[in-house]
């Protein structure tokens, strides 16, 4: 017989996993299908608890059920789990995407606020350039020429110190993005491969482990409490039986003494 804790642990791992990959499943298919989350999130649900149900059923009832309601329970079961697989991976799919399009976004960002930067920087060497190409000699054409173009450049100096600070704003913003998926660009760069086909593979053992597993724990839970059912009720009654006196001789006991008295007596005249 199966011992308690471990029917316990059974069922303790059973509804953990069974819970979260449906939950996992019904949030991923609901985004999948976000033009009718609820009505989507109703039926994943739904289907979720039908799966578990039928597959607990079919172990209890395998070899009662006859061949076609059996078969097509079985295959009902195989494309619901790869229906959670899918929602799953829908899930893993939109959380990294999520992360990595702010990371994208920052990086167009960046690159806008870089590219604004270098062209006033461009713009204000292009003015004192001018300044500089008028002669010595005519200082006050030159003196004149700074006086009406110095705002521009003091404007553009202004924002260009602007635009630094939010390039370094951006960078730390970067780079509180990157806490987000860096244990994945550490991965991607260890294997030399790209960060996008690292995730896909990753999600794709997820998958492939989560939904056939709930299942597996589910069967076995429902084994595990159907042995220790029979355990309980076939063990056996070790209370030691109370004797009985002898009953006592009856009346056909009495005349067969009786009779064998008048025999000897016969025989003894």
């Amino acid at each position: 017989m199966i011992a308690l804790w471990c029917v316990i642990g059974l069922i303790a791992a059973t509804v953990s996993v069974s819970a979260l990959g449906a939950a996992f499943s019904v949030i991923g298919l609901a985004a999948l299908f976000s033009g009718a989350a609820f009505a989507v999130s109703a039926m994943a649900a739904s289907l979720e608890l039908a799966k578990f149900v039928l597959a607990a059923y079919l172990h209890q009832r395998w070899n009662q059920v006859n061949l076609i309601f059996k078969s097509y329970l079985v295959s009902a079961i195989i494309i619901l789990s790869a229906i959670t697989s899918l929602g799953i991976f829908g899930f893993l799919s939109d959380a990294y995407q999520s992360a990595s399009a702010a990371l994208d976004a920052e990086a167009v960002k960046y690159e806008s606020l870089k590219k604004q930067q270098s062209l006033n920087l461009s713009e204000i060497s292009r003015m004192n350039k001018a300044i500089d190409e008028i002669p010595a000699n005519r200082i006050s054409k030159r003196i004149a020429l700074r006086k009406e173009i110095e705002p521009a450049i003091l404007a553009l100096t202004k924002q260009t110190e602007q635009l630094e600070q939010a390039v370094t704003q951006s960078n730390l913003r970067t780079l509180e993005l990157k806490k987000k998926v860096g244990p994945l660009i550490y991965i991607a760069k260890a294997f030399k491969l790209d960060i996008d086909t690292v995730v896909k593979y990753l999600i794709l053992l997820l998958v492939s482990v989560f939904d056939p597993l709930a299942i597996c724990l589910v069967i076995a839970t429902s084994s595990a409490l159907e042995s220790r059912r029979q355990g309980v009720n076939t063990t056996p009654n070790t209370a030691t039986p109370t004797s009985s006196p002898p009953p006592p001789p009856g009346e056909d006991d009495e005349i067969i003494q009786m009779r064998f008295v008048e025999n000897k007596d016969l025989k003894a005249g």
